[in-house]
């Protein structure tokens, strides 16, 4: 029985004995978690407070609507005082907008006698559409500005990058458009309507409503309508669309222009067709030498990471 008892205590240790192997001891198995979660960047312990702090750092959908609500607000609240402004030198502003039929007539003298009134209640319509799209176009720098301010925090570091240029540039584009509009494409329009009608010995007489209504609507169409360049140069530098693409459709875009001025010139002539069409069609040309720069410029970037790496 001896014998048997010494050679029991003479036998190694079983190591897979659970209380005297290494892999029992909490210590080491504590450094060996530790080490396991440094070299893999894992953290065990945080792994619920992680997910609640990214869920308290951003915005419910109340607080989202709440925002939303109050960039409505400011934006109301810029074209109220944009309304008001304009309002206040509504006479001033009339005068100002009688330029193209002055410029086709040449002489204010027949302006204020051919521009007439048929209607009781036309004045109020002249009133009314000035006053209003007056003031759209004064508060379109505020409203532009607090609708990025709004959509900024869900864009992404590229699309953020963007943002204020674009704006920026909507605002000018639009500016340029009506401009173009109001002093080049409706005066050579008027024009030729007058010639014709002297031509033929007829009296031309001009609807107040009708005239400002053709100004202020066209001015404020054409000036939307510059933004597709805008447009086309944003896509090309968010990867969406190749300058590729925009060379192989050239010829359908400027039938596609031609068509549009068409439809938009406000007399259909041979004058105001071809610039209009020319035009446009220019600043497509301008936006596919723009977006060229662009795709090299983020393809020498593409390069350089893959050098660094």
């Amino acid at each position: 029985m001896s014998d048997n008892k010494d050679s029991e205590e003479d036998m190694p240790e079983d190591p897979l004995d659970p209380v005297d192997s290494d892999y029992s001891d909490d210590s080491d198995e504590l450094d060996y978690t530790e080490e396991y979660t440094e070299d893999y960047g894992l953290d065990c312990d945080d792994k619920d407070g992680g997910e609640d702090e990214e869920d308290g750092s951003g915005m419910s959908f109340l607080e989202h609507l709440e925002e939303f609500r109050w960039t409505v607000g400011r934006s109301l609240l810029a074209f109220f005082i944009g309304l008001v402004c304009v309002a206040i030198f509504i006479q001033d502003i009339a005068e100002f907008l009688k330029m193209p039929i002055i410029s086709a007539y040449g002489s204010v003298e027949l302006v204020d006698k051919n521009l007439i009134t048929y209607r009781p209640m036309g004045v109020i319509s002249v009133f009314i559409q000035i006053a209003l799209l007056g003031g759209f176009t004064l508060s379109m720098p505020f409203v532009l500005y607090f609708l990025a301010s709004f959509v900024a925090p869900g864009l992404t570091e590229k699309e953020r990058r963007v943002l204020r240029p674009s704006c920026f540039a909507a605002f000018m584009l639009f500016l340029t458009g009506a401009a173009f509009a109001f002093f080049i494409i409706l005066p050579l329009t008027l024009a030729f309507s007058v010639r014709l009608n002297q031509y033929f010995g007829f009296d031309l007489l001009w609807a107040a409503s009708d005239y400002y209504s053709m100004v202020v609507w066209f001015s404020l169409a054409t000036g939307a309508f510059f933004q597709f360049p805008l447009l086309i140069v944003i896509l090309v530098y968010l990867q969406v669309l190749p300058v590729s693409k925009l060379r192989a459709i050239r010829k359908g875009v400027f039938v596609a222009l031609m068509v549009f001025a068409a439809l938009m010139s406000p007399g259909g002539d041979f004058i105001s067709l071809p610039l209009t069409t020319g035009f446009m069609y220019g600043l497509y040309e301008l936006a596919i030498w723009v977006g060229s720069r662009i795709e090299a410029k983020l393809r020498e970037d593409e390069l350089a990471e893959m050098d660094d790496v």
